[in-house]
This record gives structure tokens, sequence and C-alpha cells, in this order.
């Protein structure tokens, strides 16, 4: 329920323990690390921060336009260093994924020449970002901060009011991306639904207690795309990042043999992510938002109802 809002509490209330939750937890992975930065720490403080920020757009009707870009560029810039070594740990782990898919396509001789350099890329992020960088300790400085002022976030509008503008813009962005992304699809282009739709996902899991079954559901359905759009970047990152490779007799054939099968995957997850892409933005903006004013209406009439029913 940390992710999640509450009936017996006001929106401003909501907003601040839901940034300061994340904020503490990530504070406590960030100060319970080691120095090697393990990328299951790395992972969950960026999702920390994605939260936060996710939080920010859907109460942005609340916090003002002004605050909300203000906090969501703090956490934007305090987590660039973090995606940083996201993208290169998950290079190895998205050359596998390509070889499992491939099924038996290419083998160890084929991928080995690419997968020492994507480790020893790896090892140059992690010593340039963490030991040189001192990426964490700034960040910790960073969140500090931002949980003191968290305290203070004043956020106006009445209940539903708070939240209607943001969930509209969520959606509203999400669809046009996804138009986007049918209508001429580009790395950058495909990128930023990506991020869309992740802020509809983390949208629909703090408004899941209004409807349960009914937003599960959709925010499952988010999620998935997340994933799939999340691979066809991982793989963006991996041809970008072999092109890169010398001119090596065994890297240049290794290369050779893997772009062809990026692309091949790349194509399938597309086709999966837009087909997914059409259910879940399916409605026009004012449909989708008064459904939801609908469903949170009722679930704090219930909560209300409640307070005066006998024991």
């Amino acid at each position: 329920m940390a992710f999640q809002f509450k009936a017996d509490e006001s929106v401003a209330k909501r907003v601040r323990r839901i940034a300061g939750t994340q904020i503490d937890q990530a504070l406590g992975e960030l100060k319970g690390s080691d120095a090697a930065a393990p990328e299951d720490v790395v992972h969950r403080i960026r999702q920390r921060l994605r939260k936060v920020r996710a939080l920010i757009r859907l109460t942005r009707g609340g916090l003002g336009g002004k605050l909300a870009d203000r906090e969501d560029a703090r956490f934007r810039d305090a987590g660039r260093p973090l995606s940083e070594l996201r993208d290169a740990s998950v290079l190895v782990q998205t050359l596998d994924r390509l070889a499992e898919w491939s099924a038996g396509q290419i083998g160890p001789e084929s991928i080995g020449p690419v997968r020492d350099f994507l480790l020893g890329l790896k090892g140059e992020v992690d010593r340039r970002v963490l030991d040189e960088g001192k990426a964490l300790e700034e960040l910790v400085e960073t969140l500090e901060k931002a949980r003191r002022e968290v305290k203070r976030w004043e956020v106006a509008g009445h209940d539903w009011d708070a939240l209607e503008v943001g969930l509209r813009r969520i959606y509203k962005r999400g669809l046009g991306a996804f138009h986007e992304a049918t209508d001429a699809p580009t790395d950058e282009g495909l990128h930023e639904w990506r991020k869309r739709v992740k802020d509809l996902r983390y949208a629909l899991d703090m408004l899941l207690p209004i409807r349960p079954g009914f937003i599960e559901d959709r925010a499952v359905a988010a999620h998935w795309l997340a994933d799939l759009l999340g691979e066809d970047h991982d793989l963006v990152i991996l041809r970008d990042s072999i092109q890169a490779i010398g001119d090596g007799e065994a890297e240049t054939a290794s290369a050779a043999t893997l772009l062809p099968l990026i692309d091949g995957r790349r194509a399938e997850l597309q086709r999966d992510a837009i087909a997914l892409g059409r259910d879940i933005f399916g409605e026009r903006p004012g449909v989708f938002v008064a459904r939801f004013g609908a469903y949170w209406r009722a679930w704090r009439s219930e909560a209300e109802a409640s307070k005066f029913d006998p024991p």
C-alpha cells in the first residue's frame, strides 16, 4: 500500500506520504549498498525515482505547473548517472536474451567477442561514474535535500481536482506517443512512448484501490507494454554499442551475425507493442478520465459512508 492512495487521507497527505516513502527507501538502499553498486540496487533506486516523478505528474493539478516541473527536473537529473550505469549493465543480459530468442542461430563463438567487449564497457562506465564521478554520494545529498522539501509541498485543489489534470495529461501524452510510434516509428519515438507508458502504469498502480479489478487488468497490460518497449530500447543500445566496436576480425564477424538478429527481434517486439497499445490507448482522453473520476468519487463516498456505519 506504500505506493497507493488511501481513502482516509487528504490529497496533500497522500502525495507527501508516497513521495517521502519512495525517497526514504531509495536512501536506505543507497546507504546500504557497497561501492560496486550491484545492478539490482541500481535498478530499485531508479524505480523509486521514476515512481516519484510519476506521482508528481499525476498530481500536477494540485502541485501546480511550476512546482511540478521543478521537482520533476530534480529527480530526472538525479537519476541520470544511474541510467548510464543501468544501460551498461543490461547490455550483456540483452545479448544473452537475443541468443536465446534466436533458437540456436548464434553460438558462443559468435557472441564471445562482443560479450567480452560489453563486459569491458560496463567496467569502464562503473569506474567513471561511481569512482571518478562519485554519483552515489551526490545522489544521497540530492535526495536528502528533496526529502526535507517534500514535507513542505503545497497541494491545492479538493480531492479529484488535484489528480484530474495530471491523469488527463499522462494519458493524452501516451496516446500521442502511441500514434507517433504507429505512424512513423523511430528509435526516439519508441523510447518516448515507453516513458509515457511507464507514467500511465505507475498512475494506475497508485489508483488501484479505487476500482481494483478493473484497474489491475489495465495496470498489468501497461506493465507488459513497458517491458516490450523496454526490450526494444535495450536492443537499440546493444546495436549502437556493437557498431562502436573496433575493426578486429572476430568482432567484425560477430557484429555481422548479430545485427540482423537485433533487427528481427525488434520488428517482432514492435508488432506486439503496437497491438497491445491499441487496447490500452483505445479511448479518447476525456472518456478515460471521466471514468476514473466516477470511480474515485464512488470510492471516496463509500469511505465517508463507512465512518458512520455502526460497529
